[in-house]
């Protein structure tokens, strides 16, 4: 699993999270003082919570409906419609190789998408093509950071690319009358 790392030289921290539903399935919004530190999609609630304690293992993690539930409707109302820049604050962790994948995708025109050998270029890594796939495919913040609109090169390839959502077969059932 993808765990935030060892916590042996401070103490752990506290991250308060909320859920709600979304256009998409289950959502979970967890933040630390600092901002938003995970956004999930998930099919059921308790996975939610369960990959979120995967996540975080060695935090403390505090179940907040009520301090969450403005950042729950927001995210849910930008997963529904996500044709702006993300607004709410991140606290994004990584290597300095993901953070500044994550920065580059978070470029990537709305409606538009990119290919990980065009990030690896951008952000000067241009032979770090499998590298910016793991980051994409290890970022935890579901629409913020959208890692799904970055594809292989070459022919695009049929069925889902992450685990976590059926992004393209879920908006088409939503928006159809």
């Amino acid at each position: 699993m993808f765990s935030d790392g060892p916590l042996t030289r401070r103490a752990p921290e506290t991250i308060r999270y909320g859920t709600g539903p979304c256009a998409l399935g289950a959502l979970l919004v967890a933040s630390s003082g600092r901002g938003i530190v995970s956004i999930m999609v998930r099919d059921t609630q308790s996975r939610l919570i369960r990959d979120l304690g995967a996540r975080f293992p060695k935090a403390n993690l505090v179940r907040d409906e009520k301090g969450s539930k403005a950042n729950v409707a927001k995210v849910g109302r930008y997963i529904a419609a996500p044709f702006r820049p993300f607004a709410l604050t991140l606290d994004i962790r990584g290597t300095d190789l993901q953070q500044r994948v994550w920065s580059e995708v978070r470029k990537i025109p709305f409606g538009e998408t990119s290919t990980y050998s065009r990030i690896a270029e951008a952000i000067g890594a241009p032979k770090a093509i499998r590298a910016v796939a793991s980051s994409c495919s290890r970022s935890w913040f579901a629409f913020a950071v959208s890692c799904h609109r970055v594809l292989h090169s070459g022919r695009r390839r049929e069925g889902r690319q992450y685990d976590w959502v059926d992004y393209e077969a879920k908006l088409a059932r939503i928006r159809k009358p």
